[in-house]
């Protein structure tokens, strides 16, 4: 289904208490600040690409200046997915990509024709999706009612088409079975370095390790720079969904799955939504990974076929908080790409190319747990603590986690790109003050598992790294401790320790390898937020671990 249901069809209202998204994103959801957008961040030099429905390119969310349509490729079985035809000079829609048009499918009723203006996005919810990431109405880069959170973010739009004939997606150009490498492969090519998703395989089991979702971490391993989000999916209705019902593939390691807040009219991002389908994953490993505004105010299709007319809609779902979560994510890539870390201060010395393992490790320390879960009209209860499997690690606040000057929390990272041997432990000594919380995140892109069914939970980890804290008491801290008391964790390839109330002291931060049962070495990205008092030291890269 396109939506839970459509509360309002054309928008002309001002800002309301639900246009709230591209605030809560930077300073949580009781916060009124824009403290990224306030240093130039909106997403500038960022390529979003989303798999959908397509898109009404005509949107004043998306439309050129002189209304020109946007690059096409389309392709063909034989030879593949084009993907050459891009113009990067375009304020939005840089590439628009059919993936189930009729020179494709010559044979099928259903196919879209490029010609014809009722095959870009004939359903609705791939606009709505990617005005919920990168849409950006009237005067450009400032704020207009409805805005995405990364409205200065480019597009890649791959139109998977719509067919109720399709048992696996409803999306035929995607394939039933699913194959999404294609399309990965298609947008990589094309230059996006964030790819949103929302919908699951109703050909795959919930939660299960499935051949789709083998094949989006083999992607990514092969693909370190490429972030694939997706949402988990919804129950339909408010009330206390099945453990591991949420979808594959998006259950994957290397993804990053996206549960809802909000959930209806007059609800804050406090609160998770009712509907949003939870995890474990089938071999227990902690899914979602975050949540994010599951009902939002964006750009949809022209109801009035009126060019003119800019319309918007309010619509419920995790299938809008995923390409929520990928705009943030494409304000944090800016952030490292334009050079603001380390001193919070754009810098073009200090520019970094981020992998998706880093991108994804800030947005879980930036992660705040949501306290609330709606269980029925009117009726909260208390979320689990995190990490859980309602929320992940939470709701990324990202001013929480990105440093800029006066700030009192400090941000330290490593991305890893060599990363470490079996038997190696990795350390960083921080020097921190009481008063502030210490966060560390580890997230590292593990090689593809082994396809399961949905009965077998077999563990689909294949490299195995731990985090250590060691306090100046000499305690230690292990990764996701909270759900292990005192046991290292055998799962997940996310791990976070928090130390709420910190003492003043030495740290000493480990990654150690504890299995490395594919190639020499595994990458890793590490996250370390507190009041740091100096420049960390990395120590013993090739010392032993002590078991």
């Amino acid at each position: 289904m396109r939506k839970l249901f459509i509360l309002a069809l054309v928008l002309t209202v001002p800002a309301s208490a639900n246009e709230i998204s591209y605030r809560s994103l930077q300073v949580g959801w009781f916060g009124f600040g824009t403290p990224l957008y306030d240093r130039g961040i909106h997403g500038e030099g960022q390529i979003v690409a989303v798999l959908d429905t397509g898109l009404d390119w005509k949107s004043c969310y998306f439309a050129e200046a002189d209304n020109s349509r946007p690059p096409i490729n389309a392709g063909s079985p034989s030879i593949g997915l084009a993907w050459e035809n891009v113009d990067g000079s375009r304020r939005k829609v840089i590439a628009y990509d059919f993936l189930y048009s009729c020179d494709q499918f010559p044979t099928v009723h259903d196919c879209d024709n490029p010609a014809l203006d009722s095959a870009y996005d004939n359903q609705g919810h791939g606009t709505h999706a990617a005005a919920s990431a990168v849409g950006d109405r009237g005067a450009p880069i400032v704020h207009d009612f409805g805005d995405a959170i990364a409205p200065a973010a480019k597009l890649i739009v791959q139109d998977a088409g719509l067919s109720a004939s399709d048992a696996c997606t409803s999306r035929p150009g995607i394939g039933c079975p699913v194959n999404i490498t294609p399309a990965l492969d298609q947008a990589y090519k094309q230059g996006a370095r964030i790819h949103s998703n929302s919908w699951g395989d109703h050909g795959s089991a919930t939660a299960s390790y499935s051949q789709p979702a083998r094949d989006v971490d083999a992607f990514v391993y092969s693909h370190p720079d490429m972030l694939v989000v997706f949402n988990t999916g919804n129950f339909g209705q408010n009330g206390a969904p099945p453990a591991s019902s949420l979808s594959a593939p998006g259950c994957a390691k290397n993804t990053l799955q996206v549960g809802g807040t909000r959930g209806f009219a007059g609800r804050d991002d406090g609160v998770l939504a009712g509907y949003s389908l939870v995890g474990p994953a089938r071999d227990g490993r902690i899914k979602p990974d975050v949540v994010g505004p599951a009902y939002v105010v964006a750009g949809d299709v022209d109801f009035d076929n009126n060019p003119a007319s800019c319309d918007a809609t309010y619509q419920p779902g995790t299938s809008f908080a995923s390409p929520t979560i990928a705009g943030a994510a494409a304000l944090v890539r800016q952030y490292y790409t334009d050079g603001f870390y380390p001193t919070g201060v754009a810098t073009p010395a200090n520019a970094l190319t981020p992998s998706a393992a880093l991108l994804k490790a800030t947005l879980i320390a930036a992660a705040r747990a949501v306290p609330l879960r709606n269980f029925g009209i009117g009726a909260d209860v208390a979320a689990q603590p995190v990490p859980s499997n309602e929320q992940g690690f939470g709701f990324p606040v990202l001013d929480d986690a990105l440093y800029f000057p006066g700030d009192r929390a400090k941000l330290r990272v490593t991305d890893a790109r060599l990363g470490i041997a079996q038997g190696e432990s990795a350390s960083t000594l921080v020097d921190v003050r009481a008063g502030t919380p210490l966060k560390v995140v580890l997230v590292w892109t593990d090689p593809p598992g082994v396809v399961r069914t949905a009965s077998d939970s077999t563990p689909e980890l294949v490299n195995d790294l731990d985090l250590r804290v060691t306090t100046p008491a000499g305690e230690a801290h292990f990764g996701n401790e909270a759900i292990h008391p005192g046991q290292r964790d055998r799962i997940n390839n996310v791990e976070m320790i928090t130390i709420d109330a910190p003492r003043t002291g030495s740290y000493t931060v480990s990654v150690d390898a504890m299995t490395i049962s594919s190639g020499p070495r595994q990458s890793y990205a590490l996250v370390i937020i507190g009041d740091l008092s100096a420049t960390p030291q990395e120590q013993g890269k090739r010392r032993a671990v002590r078991h």
